[in-house]
């Protein structure tokens, strides 16, 4: 009988049942003095917060935010880049019982705020906005500053702005953060008792399916699965982690420090998506002598590009890619340039947080694209077809995975909070498309939602991106499939050509009919695009994940296409 994909990896520790109230409290009593964070802000300006001093700021921002009303499972929207201030308002939400709920902003309207304000009734909204810039006038629309009742937002009772603060437009509904901060402490104030099983946090998914969905999370699954994810890391107290990633992305919330101790240090995450401080960031990986780092992919790119910069890496243990299936080629680049033995390839979903992860220098088989290894500690994976059995080692379908600490359900889905994603024996539905190889590592193929479908023909466009990246003058390349009659859909090659390369729409195409047959031998379609569009840049999620739909849509818009 073939052996099947499915694998398992026993726990080595009992589950931790406690909350990150409790492990904030402790680690300050522990060693109080120790750095808890470091961050460096647009203007390259260095702060740190000692464990005792973000309990001591966190405790007292709490007391407020009770004494203006929060209580136990109040709703609270924060739109705020990386900084402090937002560590610490969300930390003291947390102690006061609320409910934090993170996006950000698109429409120049305030649209986009509004819908996702009223869709979690939100009563709280904290936003990085000053006096004329854009937020602000986002802020008009949502309540003009002279009204004392929001129509818009019937739940909305108060905003508090993160910005510049004239004392004169101060008004009962909008609150400046930095006086919130120097306003006198309350006494008597008693905080709510939190259990680990309460929600923690909402966070979005990243969007690539076209809407994102607010998952909740626990203390008892966050502290969990990031317990895993730290040991597999070889994160402990001790150790200082580079990680740029928002507090408002399940990779980015202060969850390793409230869960280990571990010194965290972060930027502002719009230094890293921009690309131009690739030179700081090193630099500050140097100097605060960071042995992990976790790269997103856009910053592996970046990287990759300036090899004088590999002995600023010293010190680091371990680098984590994430956020996008692995390519072998960008490993061995970074192996080379940044002398780092350990590079993990690391696997996870908003819902269900860590899944799996492989390390080059220890595990035994050969990296190969999309590779994401073995389940962590207390975890199952399996593949299945689409009649959910379980397919034999080698056998493409999608990837299931079950642990007890997946999340609590989408926001807003009260018959069936996972909205289908569980099953009724507790397997998570990732959506992925991946195989188990017979060294028991699994690999990701591709997304459902990233399948083309050329006549009767599924494919992934991994094998024609790849071709494309080679020809002379290409930055980036992609393969989208866009609408046909006959076919359903098409492949269309997608580059960003480099700067003053000179790459035509032309040039593509000759080199697409150099490359690839126009019909392929056997009953299957060619992989040869049909169209060639250039792109003037990469649009990104706010995850910094690529923006596959968006891609599709400009291809369309470009070629004059309408949905078949």
């Amino acid at each position: 009988m073939a052996k099947l994909s499915y694998t398992s990896t026993p726990r080595s520790a009992p589950y931790i049942y406690k909350t990150f109230v409790d492990t904030l409290r402790e680690l300050a009593e522990d060693e109080p003095d120790r750095t808890a964070f470091v961050f460096y802000d647009l203007q390259h300006v260095r702060s740190s917060l000692t464990r005792k001093e973000l309990l001591d700021k966190a405790t007292e921002s709490a007391k407020k935010f009770v004494k203006m009303g929060v209580v136990k499972g109040t709703h609270v929207g924060v739109c705020m880049n990386n900084s402090f201030e937002m560590l610490i308002l969300q930390t003291g939400l947390m102690m006061a019982g609320g409910i934090a709920f993170y996006f950000h902003t698109n429409l120049k309207d305030g649209s986009d705020v509004i819908n996702m304000l009223n869709a979690l009734k939100g009563e709280l909204l904290i936003m990085d906005a000053s006096p004329g810039d854009v937020n602000w006038n986002i802020l008009d629309q949502i309540w003009p500053t002279r009204q004392e009742r929001c129509s818009i937002i019937p739940s909305l009772k108060t905003i508090m702005f993160n910005g510049n603060w004239d004392p004169e437009i101060q008004s009962t509904s909008r609150k400046n953060v930095a006086a919130f901060f120097a306003e006198d402490i309350p006494e008597g104030v008693t905080f709510p008792q939190i259990q680990p099983e309460d929600t923690l946090v909402y966070l979005c998914t990243s969007g690539s399916t076209g809407v994102p969905k607010v998952v909740m999370y626990t203390h008892y699954s966050t502290m969990n699965w990031t317990k895993q994810t730290n040991a597999r890391l070889g994160i402990t107290g001790h150790s200082v982690w580079f990680c740029e990633r928002t507090f408002s992305w399940a990779v980015g919330y202060p969850r390793t420090y409230l869960t280990d101790g571990t010194t965290r240090v972060f930027v502002d995450t719009r230094m890293t998506v921009a690309g131009k401080d690739v030179g700081f960031v090193a630099d500050i990986i140097e100097k605060e002598s960071c042995d992990a780092v976790t790269l997103p992919g856009y910053m592996a790119v970046d990287l990759t590009g300036r090899p004088e910069l590999g002995p600023k890496f010293k010190n680091v243990k371990m680098i984590q890619l994430l956020g996008e299936r692995v390519l072998k080629a960008s490993v061995d680049k970074l192996q080379d340039i940044l002398k780092c033995n350990q590079i993990m390839s690391y696997y996870g979903t908003t819902e269900h947080g860590a899944i799996s992860s492989y390390i080059t220098s220890v595990n035994s088989g050969d990296f190969e694209d999309g590779i994401v290894g073995e389940p962590l500690d207390g975890l199952e994976m399996k593949v299945v077809d689409d009649s959910g059995l379980v397919v034999p080692v080698g056998t493409s379908g999608e990837l299931l995975t079950r642990a007890t600490w997946r999340f609590a359900g989408y926001w807003g889905l009260t018959d069936q909070p996972s909205g289908g994603a569980v099953d009724a024996l507790g397997w998570f539905h990732t959506g992925d498309i991946g195989h188990m190889r017979s060294d028991g590592n699994f690999v990701i193929d591709g997304r459902l939602r990233e399948m083309v479908s050329i006549g009767s023909m599924k494919l992934f466009p991994w094998s024609i991106e790849k071709i494309l990246k080679t020809l002379p003058g290409v930055a980036t390349a992609f393969a989208v499939g866009v609408p046909d009659k006959r076919l359903k859909e098409v492949i269309c090659a997608c580059v960003v050509p480099k700067p003053e390369s000179g790459l035509t729409a032309e040039d593509l195409e000759k080199f697409c009919s150099e490359k690839f047959v126009h019909e392929s031998t056997g009953p299957v379609v060619g992989l040869k695009p049909k169209y060639h569009v250039l792109l003037d840049s990469v649009p990104l999620l706010a995850s910094g994940k690529v923006n596959r739909r968006k891609i599709a849509e400009i291809a369309k818009e470009k070629l004059g296409l309408s949905a078949a």
